[in-house]
């Protein structure tokens, strides 16, 4: 399961692999609008539930996470971090494999260029493993940000493992 946390929208790309292909089981987003929740911790626990019931459905064995850069913003780093400290507890608690790729180590595993655009890695994923749909990093039902960035992370650490075990 490739995840790109936020609070707002969650990319969530559940995969399967094999020694020859990945194959996409699902792709999908939780998206959270901060009104609807009494506190930010509250939000943080829906999401964890909303993930935990994938894993559950879908017998993840092993979840990899976007690791998050330092933004210049210290609250969004702390809601991010907190996220990221919610969703570690639930995968271990479940007795799941955990790792963590950076977005730069994402793009030189798919494209070869850890400077690539995200809509040149989008355009990577839609041609060659799954196609969600026009990239868009547009707040509402057309957003496929957060999707392509989760897929890209689970098929990113699939060539990450195969290119190990060569």
């Amino acid at each position: 399961m490739g995840i790109d946390a936020s609070l707002s929208s969650t990319g969530v790309c559940i995969a399967k692999s094999n020694s020859e292909i990945i194959e996409i089981i699902e792709t999908s987003v939780i998206q959270t609008k901060k009104d609807d929740f009494k506190n930010e911790d509250l939000r943080i626990f829906y999401i964890c539930k909303e993930l935990a019931k994938k894993m559950i459905d879908n017998k993840v064995n092993r979840v990899v996470i976007e690791e998050q850069f330092m933004a210049r913003n210290s609250k969004t780093v702390l809601s991010l971090r907190k996220m990221l400290g919610a969703i570690m507890y639930l995968v271990y608690e479940m007795g799941l494999e955990l790792d963590y790729l950076y977005p730069t180590t994402v793009r030189k595993l798919l494209l070869n260029n850890g400077k690539a655009k995200k809509e040149e890695v989008a355009k990577y994923i839609r041609g060659n493993i799954i196609d969600i749909g026009e990239y868009s990093d547009k707040a509402g039902k057309k957003k496929t940000s957060d999707i392509y960035d989760a897929t890209a992370i689970a098929v990113a650490y699939d060539k990450k493992i195969k290119n190990e075990g060569e």
